[in-house]
């Protein structure tokens, strides 16, 4: 069965999972979250998201520190507290 939680305006969703892998819906991007020994969560970034200051600012940070080439699902290096922190922040500023 898949759990979601869903924010305000549907810029992202932060999926839990207990059996399948989901699909992901249309106008999304997967992205996967998590630092050292935490156990990474999935989210689905709404591709307007990508169009946000703040978040690509977000992700050239991590682009520095990790590097561009990455194969597979994009991997945000970040707790996940603070990562959903981030993206309420910049969802009630997009409000």
């Amino acid at each position: 069965m898949l759990r979601q939680l869903w924010r305000k305006r549907g810029y992202y969703r932060q999926v839990r999972r207990e059996k399948g892998e989901g699909v992901v819906p249309k106008g999304y991007v997967p992205v996967m979250v998590g630092r050292g020994e935490e156990e990474g969560a999935k989210f689905f970034i709404h591709i307007d998201m990508f169009k946000n200051d703040y978040f690509v600012s977000l992700l050239e940070m991590i682009a520095v520190e990790v590097g561009y080439e990455n194969p597979g699902i994009l991997r945000i290096p970040c707790h996940t507290q603070c990562f959903t922190h981030i993206l309420n922040q910049i969802s009630r500023i997009n409000t």
